[in-house]
């Protein structure tokens, strides 16, 4: 009888361990994300190694990536996640570069803005990041 009963408080051991591993698994406090991809362009060139910013209006992670060479761009929220919060989402797009160094250690100069006010430091870009993928184009003037 003994041996029945310590049996059973092992299996009740482990089967409480299992629950509580599985209970505790990790909950994300990661908000619900959209795929966010696109180009930019400024009066219908692409633009090249610019700076895409998305902020969630309601608060949040910012997410930014940078355009490649024909200006494509994929929001990556963290590790392997890709997109942004959904919701409403505030752009900000930018050109300008702090000197830095190169891979010789060599200083790089400063590169200037060249993304009109009212997309960067005054922006008035608003998108509504939904569920699933969201492609979001940000056609540009210089006007």
């Amino acid at each position: 009888m003994k041996k029945i009963s310590q049996q059973f408080r092992d299996l009740a051991c482990l089967m409480a361990i299992a629950i509580c591993i599985i209970g505790c698994g990790g909950s994300s406090d990661q908000p619900e994300l959209g795929q966010v991809k696109g180009k930019v362009t400024l009066d219908g060139q692409p633009v090249a190694d610019a700076t895409v910013f998305f902020w969630p209006a309601d608060g949040g992670r910012t997410v930014s990536t940078t355009t490649d060479a024909n200006g494509d761009y994929e929001l990556k929220y963290v590790g392997d996640d890709k997109g942004t919060k959904v919701g409403k989402n505030k752009v900000r797009v930018s050109t300008q570069r702090d000197g830095d160094s190169d891979e010789d250690g060599n200083p790089t100069e400063p590169r200037k803005e060249t993304i009109p006010a009212k997309y960067n430091t005054e922006t008035q870009l608003e998108f509504d990041v939904t569920p699933g993928e969201n492609v979001i184009n940000l056609e540009l003037t210089s006007d």
